[in-house]
């Protein structure tokens, strides 16, 4: 009897273990299983059109005359909010909240290191809103004023170019507080190209 009784709790423990394991295993891929669905889950995509109209940038690291001052960069970024299914008509209330952005810098070599073989990273605000269907062309920011302060910018003479890819990243939501997001890279070039402006130019 004993050893029967020993029989029985042991299958009872183990079924109760496989139970309670499959249950972990089903909770951590339903966790899985949620945050993939979470990113992906707006009905509508944010697409990068164009950077800079698909031209490379060339940054002076350096303006005026006797490299007396330094000026940021822009570039214009077209996007386009289009619905994931095709065949779906546009709801009028569909639209795109654009947020913030993030830019990183990398090089073909493979050197990598923030301030001293690229500049860093930078991230910033947005404020516009696309709506399904449509595009839009805004200003951004994408080489600030105090990256040609610093290494490796500030290192860069007259005889000395750096090239590196930018990586611009767009985040925001919908309407209905789905995130979504974009990217894109485009070619900047660095290098002290001796202008002689008085002065940095409108944006």
């Amino acid at each position: 009897m004993w050893l029967r009784k020993t029989g029985r709790d042991t299958r009872r423990s183990t079924l109760t273990l496989g139970a309670a394991l499959a249950l972990t295993a089903a909770l951590a891929l339903g966790g899985c299983s949620a945050a993939y669905v979470e990113n992906s889950e707006a009905s509508v995509l944010l697409q990068i059109n164009s950077i800079h109209g698909g031209a490379q940038l060339d940054s002076d690291v350096r303006n005026g005359e006797f490299s007396s001052f330094v000026c940021e960069n822009e570039v214009d970024v077209e996007v386009t909010v289009a619905n994931k299914n095709p065949n779906s008509s546009a709801v009028p209330s569909s639209a795109v909240q654009l947020e913030s952005y993030e830019i990183r810098y990398t090089r073909s070599d493979g050197r990598g290191t923030e301030g001293v073989d690229v500049p860093f990273r930078i991230t910033g605000n947005l404020a516009l809103t696309v709506s399904v269907g449509d595009d839009a062309t805004f200003p951004l920011e994408v080489v600030r004023r105090q990256a040609k302060l610093d290494p490796p910018l500030t290192n860069i003479n007259q005889t000395t170019i750096l090239t590196v890819s930018a990586q611009v990243t767009l985040y925001g939501k919908t309407i209905s507080e789905k995130r979504v997001s974009a990217s894109a890279r485009f070619q900047i070039d660095f290098a002290d190209f001796g202008d002689t402006e008085t002065a940095c130019p409108a944006n």
